[in-house]
């Protein structure tokens, strides 16, 4: 089961080779114990325990690849990160993928070809639109984002532009759940003016549409991803976390509103992961979920479709798994089109 570290975990756990020489290591040592995957080869140089690598997840792997890079780059101030490896600084998710590639921005006169896992590219970029976190130059929230918007994968796009809404803008306190629409717009405009700011950028279209788009409201990147693969399907969604009120004073909350039927996301960790499951067994959830969904069923007159990470891996795939349920795709409706990543990126 992968689960998350603490950055600071990630950056103690990261040796260079020189630090593993002067600790009694040698070349040979070291190459054996890559090979034999008992220590894995982050970056040139830099090395991390295999056992750790393979219990992070993907946003995770790609931090520590970054930890690397900027630890190992030369200069004063060090490189700017961009793009997805600027999003997992912030702790933006990147839904399902591990990048290649470090990527991080050339300032100034500073020239310096790509290598086999560090993307360097070159442009230019507002002084507003940098900051530090942990001691990593990278984009603002806004800034990345955007950028993700043009030059990634769409279901990256809409997960992150989706988990940086909900940053700004839900509170949780003494399970007092809130979204404060003002902020979310706040930052909305934001993004819009970073895109204002590159008039020529490739795929700017693609990144207002995500920027449109964009729900804070979505819990989880499942959540995300599901509504987007709705929407490409043709299907309206005209509202997610629906709230409807439960047995006395309680309440149940639905994933997602699809005009005739309920949609709900169900990651792995709901079944499998302990501290999800608040110490209740597997039966006890899935027992629990019944009942919750009769009371929907029996209060709305709608059914709840059953959403997991296999059904939402692409449109087909989704189209296929609404099909069980006997939905199809509308007849009229045209599904969007926010237009191709930027390409080179």
């Amino acid at each position: 089961m992968r689960k998350r570290h603490e950055p600071s975990t990630l950056q103690a756990s990261l040796h260079s080779r020189a630090g593993l020489l002067a600790v009694g290591w040698s070349d040979k040592t070291l190459k054996a114990a890559v090979k034999k995957n008992t220590v894995r080869r982050v970056h040139h140089g830099w090395y991390m325990p295999q056992s750790l690598w393979d219990e992070l997840f993907w946003e995770q792997q790609h931090l520590a690849h970054v930890m690397a890079v900027v630890v190992d780059a030369k200069g004063e101030h060090g490189p700017v990160v961009v793009h997805e490896s600027a999003a997992v600084v912030h702790g933006l998710p990147l839904y399902r993928e591990c990048p290649p590639r470090v990527h991080v921005l050339c300032l100034g006169e500073t020239r310096s070809s790509s290598t086999r896992d560090v993307f360097r590219h070159v442009g230019p970029l507002d002084p507003s639109e940098i900051t530090e976190i942990g001691g990593i130059r990278c984009t603002s929230l806004a800034r990345t984002v955007v950028d993700v918007a043009r030059t990634g994968r769409l279901e990256t796009a809409v997960s992150c532009a989706d988990a940086a809404l909900r940053r700004v803008a839900v509170t949780d306190v003494n399970d007092q759940w809130a979204y404060d629409e003002d902020a979310a717009d706040l930052l909305r405009r934001e993004m819009h003016a970073v895109l204002d700011r590159m008039p020529r950028a490739r795929g700017a279209r693609r990144a207002r549409w995500v920027i449109d788009f964009a729900d804070g409201r979505a819990q989880l990147p499942g959540e995300s991803v599901s509504r987007l693969r709705l929407v490409q399907i043709g299907f309206r969604v005209p509202d997610v976390q629906v709230r409807i009120d439960g047995p006395g004073d309680s309440f149940y909350v639905v994933d997602i509103d699809a005009e005739r039927w309920w949609v709900e996301f169900d990651g792995n960790g709901k079944y499998l992961d302990t501290d999800m499951r608040n110490g209740a067994s597997i039966e006890q959830v899935i027992l629990a979920e019944k009942k919750r969904e009769d009371w929907i069923r029996a209060r709305t007159d709608r059914m709840t479709v059953h959403l997991a990470d296999e059904h939402i891996k692409t449109v087909d795939s989704c189209t296929r798994r609404l099909a069980e349920y006997g939905i199809q795709p509308p007849q009229w409706r045209p599904s969007p089109d926010p237009g191709p990543p930027a390409p080179g990126c």
